[in-house]
């Protein structure tokens, strides 16, 4: 069977730049890259401004992909997966009123779920309407799915603003990497495409304090997780499986960076939404070994999640009392 086809999802507020951008990015992936468009219209506007840049588009209007169109949704991705030759990525491009959980349930469930692997979720926010399109539950959903958020438009905004708004974004998507565009590209001296932006993710986790464990619009809930030292792998395997699992429907994102007693690498742990994949990252070398996890979620019970972490731990897995006392999960502050 030929490895799976990477899906990168492209989400972001009405008006957020993202067409511009993923015109950009087009010019940069393999000439074989397809694109599927959603528009919330009846008439699509913006497949017709990317045709010159992809191989192939879909567009798919008269409803958000989350819901209205999901079935068009999982009809293109099927037909994507079986075409001859198979394209070497898909780009979905949501409308700016969809979830992007819709996407993500056509991976993980749809036709062509064994064909298709996600690849990151992109979300755009406009840095000079940030603050307003931040009222809206929509906008912190997607945020909370996020891998990478690009903050757009920064030329209309003072430095200061910036930073600001890059704060308090990063406590909405604390396992997202960052990155600023003005005029419809990126800027900086870091990632400048779009697959050096999908690389970046893998490093990027953003542990809050516990008193700062955010509780957003809608319920939705950061918690973090932070213990140093080693995980003992059955005990964390059966509590991702059994309890994470049990709750996996109101869990957005999740994303660990842990060291595993007997693997010396970083043991990466992502999960969106019902998605789960686990990787190895670089050796640990010299640098101390310690695990951290945030957990973001509708409703979430910090103090049970807190609770089932600890019981991974190789001090309470197989050490006494003495020693659980002094290697529990600490909060961070």
């Amino acid at each position: 069977m030929d490895a799976p086809i990477p899906v990168t999802i492209l989400t972001g507020f009405l008006g957020a730049g993202k067409s511009t951008l993923l015109e950009q990015w087009l010019g940069e992936l393999p000439a074989d890259t397809v694109v599927i468009v959603n528009e919330q219209g009846d008439i699509g506007i913006d497949g017709a401004l990317l045709s010159a840049r992809a191989s192939r588009i879909v567009e798919i209007t008269g409803g958000c992909v989350c819901c209205t169109t999901y079935a068009a949704l999982d009809a293109a991705l099927a037909d994507f997966a079986a075409s001859k030759p198979t394209p070497s990525r898909i780009v979905v491009e949501t409308s700016g009123a969809a979830s992007p959980a819709g996407v993500i349930r056509a991976l993980t469930w749809g036709t062509a779920r064994q064909e298709l692997r996600l690849d990151g979720v992109i979300t755009v926010i406009d840095a000079a309407r940030a603050r307003t399109a931040m009222k809206f539950g929509l906008t912190i959903e997607q945020l909370g799915f996020a891998d990478v958020v690009v903050m757009s438009h920064v030329d209309q905004c003072i430095e200061a603003e910036v930073l600001a708004l890059h704060d308090d974004l990063a406590a909405y998507a604390p396992a997202a990497v960052f990155a600023r565009a003005r005029a419809g590209r990126l800027e900086g001296a870091q990632a400048q495409t779009l697959l050096e932006l999908l690389a970046e993710r893998e490093g990027a986790l953003r542990v809050m304090p516990s008193n700062d464990d955010h509780i957003a619009h809608h319920g939705i809930k950061a918690v973090s997780l932070v213990h140093d030292g080693e995980l003992d792998e059955e005990h964390l395997g059966s509590w991702v499986e059994g309890t994470l699992g049990t709750i996996e429907v109101r869990i957005s994102r999740i994303k660990g960076i842990l060291a595993v007693r007997g693997i010396d690498q970083r043991v990466i742990l992502q999960g969106v939404g019902e998605a789960i994949e686990v990787t190895l990252g670089p050796t640990w070398g010299d640098e101390a070994r310690s695990s951290r996890m945030v957990i973001l979620g509708l409703d979430l019970d910090r103090e049970a999640l807190r609770a089932g972490f600890a019981a991974c731990t190789i001090e309470s897995v197989g050490g006494d009392a003495t020693e659980l006392a002094g290697h529990a999960p600490r909060d961070v502050h």
